[in-house]
């Protein structure tokens, strides 16, 4: 078992309240289905609450095909876009406020960076009277524009400083090593009553779970038992100090 994974198995439940600050949410998703596997089950409940949660989505996730010919770059990023507004309508019942698409490039491995003053300054209007809490994916996490996105929050958190400070980790949860992970502001949220919601959010995103682009056959696709893990497990928030 990784080191979060073990982690989590002893870390405190927290609840809802305690992670969106009472109010509305705004969260950062590095790519389109960032949002429905690390949050998808928090969101439906925070709608069910009456709350409003504003997704920002930052790349265009055009880099999961990058040698599709069926879905070259501008036929993913619409089709990638439509996925994870259907993934949203799925959560919320149709109460969401529609994804906010950033657009920037997905990076791969070796490649650039976001234009960090430019997100910042794209994200600070969506923050409202009534947003109480920032949610971004961990800094920890294995890929380089989930740290980017981490980043771009926590400048947000420095010039919002009312707002509570979330982290969601994905691809965090199957490292070996995690240099840093601080097990104590790690915690679950129970998200079983959401289960079914958050399993047809994930469907919704058929580029990247299924065999649905057939013709790169290095492109990404995650595995059906990694969709079972975030369909079933705690959904894990790491506090920001």
């Amino acid at each position: 078992m990784t080191p979060l994974l073990l982690a989590a198995r002893t870390a405190p439940w927290v609840t809802l309240d305690a992670v969106s600050g009472g109010g509305d949410v705004v969260l950062l998703a590095p790519h389109p289905d960032d949002e429905t596997l690390g949050c998808g089950g928090a969101i439906a409940a925070l709608v069910d609450a009456g709350r409003r949660v504003q997704v920002v989505v930052m790349t265009d996730g055009c880099q999961s095909h990058p040698r599709s010919r069926s879905h070259p770059p501008e036929a993913l990023r619409r089709l990638r876009a439509q996925e994870v507004t259907q993934a949203l309508h799925l959560l919320t019942k149709g109460r969401d406020p529609g994804p906010v698409l950033l657009d920037y490039p997905d990076s791969p491995p070796s490649g650039g960076d976001i234009d960090f003053a430019g997100a910042v300054e794209r994200v600070l209007p969506l923050i409202t009277d009534t947003t109480t809490a920032l949610w971004t994916t961990w800094a920890g996490d294995p890929h380089p524009d989930h740290g980017r996105t981490a980043r771009v929050a926590d400048r947000i958190a420095q010039l919002r400083p009312g707002l509570a400070l979330w982290s969601y980790p994905v691809w965090g949860r199957f490292a070996e090593c995690l240099p840093d992970l601080d097990g104590t502001r790690l915690a679950r949220l129970d998200v079983r009553t959401w289960q079914d919601r958050k399993a047809k959010a994930v469907a919704a995103h058929a580029s990247q779970m299924t065999g649905l682009i057939a013709d790169d056959p290095g492109g990404f696709r995650m595995t059906d038992s990694l969709q079972q893990h975030f369909i079933t497990t705690p959904e894990l928030f790491l506090q920001k100090g």
